[in-house]
């Protein structure tokens, strides 16, 4: 059974068409990569993949736990500490309190802020940012990952920290 299917997935905004005719399946446990020059629709494929954008024409199917991290800091309110974006993130991504409980000294470690947990976020660098973001997605457990450009901040070992 597919976790991923787009149906004839068109989105125009305007004139303009960034998505024409698209469809796609991926498996249950599948690992998928959308490659493509600049301004080809990846990103906005990747929003409807999401459900933050609808599609103009077209149908989607997703079965199970959807997590996703496409900008850097989505979801994190610059005021609020590492800790707190922790369970507003969490909250966010449908994880109860007694999950992020559960989880969050695996998210930390995972992100290698443990220093800074308790400092506010805008004082954080963009590959911590993106670090706990991207812990806090992993660690929800979904079913469906979706990931934007976002590791292209973090360095090396947290590339492959997230990809091993």
């Amino acid at each position: 059974m597919n976790a991923v299917e787009l149906r004839h997935i068109t989105k125009r905004f305007g004139p303009l068409v960034a998505n024409d005719n698209v469809n796609l399946a991926v498996g249950q446990g599948e690992i998928h990569a959308l490659l493509g020059e600049n301004g080809a629709g990846k990103s906005t494929l990747l929003k409807i993949l999401s459900r933050i954008s609808s599609p103009t024409e077209g149908r989607i199917t997703l079965r199970g736990r959807v997590a996703s991290l496409l900008e850097v800091g989505t979801g994190f309110h610059p005021e609020l500490t590492g800790r707190e974006n922790v369970y507003l993130n969490g909250t966010i991504l449908g994880m109860t309190r007694r999950e992020i409980d559960a989880k969050f000294d695996a998210i930390v470690d995972f992100a290698g802020v443990a220093k800074f947990i308790d400092t506010p976020v805008k004082r954080y660098s963009s590959g911590m940012t993106v670090r706990l973001g991207f812990a806090v997605a992993a660690h929800l457990d979904p079913e469906i990952l979706i990931v934007d450009e976002v590791l292209a901040v973090g360095d090396v070992e947290f590339q492959k920290k997230c990809l091993g």
